[in-house]
């Protein structure tokens, strides 16, 4: 069975030591941090569905979500 993206973090954050948790958190608000950092399109940027400034936009929006 596949499950979707919703299903996975939340078996992440609900699964063993509430530590994971923190785990879970503070991934996402790195790796958004890393986006942001970025300021032009990365020249190894393959993802021709979705533009680098909206990733960007996307990695904004998740990051004031969780803080």
């Amino acid at each position: 069975m596949n499950k979707t993206n919703l299903e996975k973090v939340t078996d992440a954050m609900e699964f063993g030591s509430p530590l994971n948790q923190v785990l879970v958190m503070s991934a996402l608000d790195k790796y958004c941090e890393q986006v942001l950092a970025i300021e032009s399109k990365p020249d190894n940027w393959t993802n021709g569905m979705i533009s680098w400034e909206a990733w960007q936009e996307s990695a904004r929006d998740v990051q004031e979500k969780i803080k």
